[in-house]
């Protein structure tokens, strides 16, 4: 009986711990940073290929049916994208290695879309940061350091 007693408390506790959870990952903010992924998107410029989307199928079944079928090619250096420690150093991590608490975190924003909207490529400059200190306090140190080491 002190056996399942035990049991049913730590499911109790692993279903507060849950909620607990839920309710924190409801409460923050989460930014989309996606933009769309084509043939307009910037790729290294050492790509033989650019963005290759192909259409195998669209439209009704002999069966009456709708059914759509795609299949794209891309280079992997493209847009936004996440290489893993492995791309630039032998026996480190890959991107199935790299624990999700390294990939996610706290974030600031510094808005510089008043400098972007008249410079598209204008880029965040040390008196952006500092401005930003000033409204919103110093940001923490080593708060973009990001220790991802490899597991054994």
């Amino acid at each position: 009986m002190k056996k399942i007693i035990f049991l049913i408390t730590i499911g109790l506790i692993g279903c507060a711990q849950h909620a607990n959870l839920a309710q924190s990952l409801n409460s923050m903010e989460w930014l989309d940073l996606s933009h769309s992924y084509d043939q307009s998107t910037l790729y290294w410029p050492n790509n033989i290929k650019g963005f290759e989307h192909v259409t195998e199928a669209e439209g009704k079944t002999s069966l009456g049916y709708y059914y759509s079928s795609y299949s794209i090619c891309t280079p992997e250096h493209g847009g936004t994208h996440l290489d893993a420690p492995i791309h630039f150093a032998e026996n480190k991590l890959t991107v199935d290695q790299i624990p999700l608490s390294s990939l996610t975190g706290q974030a600031i924003v510094i808005d510089v879309s008043k400098q972007s909207l008249s410079n598209r490529d204008y880029q965040v400059k040390i008196a952006d940061i500092e401005n930003w200190e000033k409204d919103n306090n110093t940001i923490p140190v080593n708060f973009f350091i990001n220790k991802v080491e490899k597991r054994t």
